[in-house]
C-alpha cells in the first residue's frame, strides 16, 4: 500500500511538473508573437507632414504636395526634413498658419486671414441677431456639424449666447447714449402699439430719428416694451420711462397713428415732460403732436373702396384663378397679346392694404381684354364661378360694369397711391414734400367733388368728408409742416403761397391770412433758435477764452508787435479808405431769415431719376446760416408717419415665432434693438464702400477724358 501511494504521489508531481513546462513554452510563443506585431511608434516630426503607404511601409507620401518618398526605417528621415525645405506647398501652409497673416478685405483694408476664437464668436452671435434665428440654433446639430466640417473653432453654448447678445446690447447702448447726450441733439420721435398674434402681448415700439453732424438722417429703436393695455396713461409711462433711461430731454415732435388714446396719452406726456427742461420742446410743444400722414390717406382711400367691394372682388377673384396654377396661367397667356404672362404680372392683393389692391385693380383693367376672351372660350374659367365658397356663389366673372366702375376709381386712387409712397418714406428725409401732397389731394378731390358722373361725385365728396375730419379744411394741419417746405432750397416761401393761392383764391383773405400766419410762425421760431444759438455760442466762447489764456511771459517769449506808422507822414491807405467806405454806407442789418429768404431759389439741373438733395445743401451751407440750419436739422428728421416704427413689428413677428415664446420681455426687447442697430452698421459701411466706388469711376472717368483731349490736341 506504501509504494503504491508514493508512486501516485510521483505521478502527480510528474503531471505538474509537466503542466508548469506547458504554460511556461505558450506564455513564451505568445510573448515572441506580441513581440512581432508590436508597431514602432514614429517620433520625428517630419510625420507630421508624410503617412506610409497601405502597400509598402518603406513609401510616403508628402501631405502638401503629394510626392512619394523611400521611408525605410534603417535609411532615417534625413531625406524627408530636406525634401519639406524646399517644399512650395509646404512654406504656403506654414505661411497660412502665422497668426499675424494678413488679407484684403471688402473695403481694402487689411485684417487677420485667421478668425480668432473671440471674433468668431462674436460674429455667431451678430449671426443669429441679424438672421432672426433662434437661441437654441448655436447648439444644434447642424451648426455644430457645419463648424467641424470647415475647421472652425468650437461653438459656444445657449447660455453664453444670451449672455453675449446681452453684452452686445448693453454696450451699443451706452455709446449710442453718449453719442446722443454729448451732441445735444433733439430728436423726434415715431411710437406704435403691436400685438402678437402668438403670445397675445402688446408691445410699444418707440423709434428715435434725428440728423447728425454729417448731416445724415438717423433711425435708431430705443425701446421696445411690452405694456399691459393700450390706455393714455400706459403710453405716457412708457414714453417718459424711455426717454429718462436715454437721457433724452429735447424733443421736436411725436408721430403717433390717429387713435384717441395717443391723443390723451401726448397731454399728459406733455405736462410732465415741458417741466424737466426749458428747452424741452419748440414753441412750447404747441406743434409737437405730429399725425400719422400715411394713415389718414390709407382712411380716405378704403372710403372709396368701401362701395365697390362686389366689384373689386370679381376681379380678384378672376386674378385669383389665373395665378392658382401653371396650366391656368399658360391658358391665360394664350389670350394675352402684350407678351410673355408671369405670376408676377397679375399681383394679388393683401386685403388690409389697400395700395396693394390698387396695384391689382390697376394692372388687371391692362388685362381686360384677355379676361373677357378666358370667358368667352374657357369653360373652366367660367366654371370656377359656379363653385360654392362658404356657403355662397363665387362672386364673378367680372362684367363690363365691374370693369367701368374700377376704371373709375383709378382715376383718383392713384392719387393716394402716389402720396402714400412719398410719405411712407423713412430712410430719407420727406417732411418737406407732405404739405404738397396734402395740397394735392385736398384739390383733386374738391375738384371731383364737382364732377357730372354722379357715382364719382358721391365717392369724392364721402372721401373728402373723411379727409375733412382729420384735417380738419387745411386748418387742422400741423403748421411745422408748411415750415418743412421753406427750409427746401428749391421751394422757400414760394411754394406755401402757391398753395394757399391755389387752396383760397389768389389775393383772397383766406390766403393772405395763411401766409401771415406761417411768416410769423417761422419769425417766432428763428427767435428761439437765435437766443439758444447765442447762449450755446457764448459759452463756447468763454470756454475757448479761458483755455487760450496767455501766461505772463508770453509777452516777453513772443515776437514784438510792430506798429503802423501812418500819421506823421500823411500818405493814404486803401485800407483805411475802404473802411470809411463801409461806415458811410452802413451795417447790413438783415438776419439769416431775410437773407435766405430774399436770395432766389436754387434752381439745379438733374438727370432723369435724381432728387435735389437738401441736406447736403445746408451741408454745404451751414457756415452761411448757422441759426437756420439748425431749424433745418430738426424740421427735416420729423417725420410725418410711422411708418418707422411699424416696420419694426414685422421682424418682431418672426422673432415672436411658437419656438421663441420662451423668451422673456427684456430679452425681446433686447434683440429687436441690437438687430436694427446692426443692420444700421451695415449699412453704413455699405454706404461708405458705395461713396467711394463712385470716387473712383469719377477720378477714372476724368483721367480717361484728359487722355482722349491730349490725344486729340496731339492729332
Amino acid at each position: 500500500m506504501a509504494s503504491s501511494s508514493f508512486t501516485n504521489d510521483q505521478t502527480d508531481v510528474e503531471m505538474q511538473f509537466q503542466d508548469q513546462e506547458y504554460q511556461e513554452t505558450n506564455a513564451t510563443s505568445q510573448t515572441q508573437a506580441d513581440k512581432v506585431k508590436k508597431m514602432v511608434v514614429p517620433r520625428s516630426t517630419v510625420w507630421e507632414h508624410f503617412t506610409r503607404t497601405k502597400e509598402n511601409r518603406n513609401k510616403c507620401i508628402c501631405h502638401h504636395c503629394q510626392k512619394t518618398f523611400s521611408c525605410a526605417s534603417k535609411s532615417g528621415t534625413s531625406n524627408l526634413k530636406q525634401h519639406l525645405q524646399i517644399c512650395k506647398e509646404h512654406k504656403v501652409w506654414l505661411t497660412s498658419q502665422q497668426k499675424n497673416q494678413q488679407k484684403i478685405g471688402n473695403g481694402g483694408n487689411l485684417k487677420a486671414s485667421k478668425v480668432s476664437e473671440a471674433l468668431w464668436k462674436e460674429a455667431c452671435n451678430e449671426l443669429v441677431v441679424l438672421a432672426e434665428l433662434p437661441l437654441s440654433f448655436i447648439e444644434s446639430t447642424a451648426f455644430k456639424y457645419f463648424c467641424d466640417k470647415v475647421n472652425l473653432p468650437k461653438t459656444h453654448s445657449r447660455r453664453s449666447l444670451t449672455r453675449n447678445i446681452v453684452e452686445m446690447f448693453v454696450k451699443r447702448k451706452a455709446a449710442l447714449k453718449n453719442l446722443l447726450i454729448t451732441s445735444k441733439q433733439r430728436v423726434s420721435l415715431t411710437t406704435d402699439i403691436w400685438v402678437s398674434q402668438v403670445t397675445g402681448a402688446s408691445y410699444m415700439v418707440i423709434t428715435a430719428h434725428f440728423i447728425d453732424d454729417e448731416w445724415q438722417l438717423k433711425k435708431l429703436i430705443i425701446g421696445f416694451k411690452y405694456v399691459m393695455d393700450h390706455k393714455g396713461q400706459t403710453i405716457s409711462t412708457v414714453l417718459l420711462q424711455c426717454l429718462a433711461d436715454w437721457g433724452l430731454e429735447r424733443l421736436f415732435c411725436i408721430t403717433v397713428d390717429n387713435a384717441s388714446a395717443n391723443t390723451s396719452a401726448l397731454k399728459r406726456f406733455h405736462e410732465v415732460f415741458s417741466s424737466k427742461s426749458p428747452d424741452a420742446f419748440v414753441l412750447d410743444g404747441n406743434f409737437f403732436h405730429m399725425r400719422c400722414a400715411a394713415h389718414i390717406i390709407n382712411l380716405i382711400a378704403k372710403e372709396g373702396l368701401s362701395d365697390l367691394s362686389e366689384n373689386v372682388l370679381a376681379i380678384r377673384n378672376a386674378v385669383q384663378y389665373v395665378r392658382s396654377s401653371t396650366p391656368r396661367l399658360h391658358a391665360f397667356d394664350q389670350r394675352v397679346t402684350t407678351g410673355k404672362m408671369t405670376r408676377g404680372s397679375l399681383p394679388l392683393d393683401v386685403k388690409t392694404r389697400w395700395n396693394s389692391t390698387f396695384l391689382m385693380l390697376s394692372r388687371a383693367l391692362q388685362f381686360k381684354i384677355a379676361f373677357d376672351r378666358m370667358e368667352a372660350e374657357d369653360r373652366l374659367y367660367n366654371d370656377y364661378f359656379l363653385e360654392v365658397d362658404n356657403g355662397v356663389k363665387r362672386c364673378g366673372p367680372p362684367t363690363s360694369r365691374d370693369w367701368k366702375a374700377v376704371e373709375k376709381l383709378i382715376r383718383f386712387l392713384v392719387i393716394f397711391y402716389n402720396s402714400t409712397l412719398i410719405v411712407s418714406a423713412s430712410s430719407k428725409v420727406n417732411a418737406f414734400k407732405c404739405y404738397g401732397e396734402i395740397v394735392t389731394i385736398e384739390r383733386n378731390l374738391t375738384g371731383l367733388v364737382s364732377s357730372l358722373d354722379s357715382e364719382l361725385k358721391l365717392r369724392a365728396s364721402e372721401m373728402l368728408k373723411k379727409f375733412s375730419k382729420y384735417w380738419g379744411g387745411m386748418k387742422g394741419v400741423n403748421k411745422m409742416l408748411i415750415l418743412a417746405t421753406i427750409f427746401d432750397p428749391t421751394q422757400k416761401m414760394h411754394f406755401a403761397k402757391l398753395c394757399f393761392e391755389k387752396l383760397y383764391g389768389k389775393d383772397s383773405f383766406e390766403a393772405k391770412e395763411m401766409t401771415k400766419t406761417v411768416t410769423d410762425l417761422l419769425t417766432s421760431m428763428f427767435k428761439e433758435y437765435s437766443m439758444r444759438f447765442k447762449r450755446a455760442s457764448g459759452q463756447a466762447s468763454q470756454e475757448a477764452e479761458a483755455s487760450a489764456v496767455p501766461g505772463p511771459d508770453s509777452q516777453e517769449q513772443g515776437v514784438e508787435r510792430m506798429e503802423l506808422v501812418v500819421e506823421d507822414f500823411g500818405y493814404e491807405r486803401m485800407d483805411a479808405v475802404y473802411k470809411e467806405l463801409v461806415a458811410e454806407i452802413g451795417e447790413d442789418t438783415r438776419d439769416e431769415l431775410e437773407v435766405y429768404l430774399k436770395e432766389a431759389v436754387v434752381t439745379q439741373k438733374l438727370l432723369p431719376g435724381m432728387e435735389f438733395d437738401v441736406l447736403s445743401w445746408w451741408k454745404m451751407h451751414r457756415v452761411k446760416y448757422p441759426v437756420l440750419a439748425e431749424m433745418a436739422r430738426d424740421l427735416l428728421a420729423m417725420q410725418v408717419s410711422s411708418v418707422a416704427s411699424e416696420s419694426a413689428f414685422s421682424t418682431s413677428g418672426r422673432i415672436l415665432e411658437p419656438h421663441r415664446s420662451c423668451l422673456t420681455h427684456y430679452m425681446i426687447e433686447v434683440i429687436m434693438c441690437t438687430e436694427q442697430w446692426l443692420h444700421a452698421d451695415i449699412k453704413l459701411k455699405e454706404t461708405i464702400i458705395t461713396n467711394e466706388q463712385i470716387l473712383e469711376d469719377v477720378e477714372e472717368l476724368d483721367k480717361l477724358e484728359k487722355e482722349f483731349e491730349a490725344h486729340n490736341l496731339g492729332d
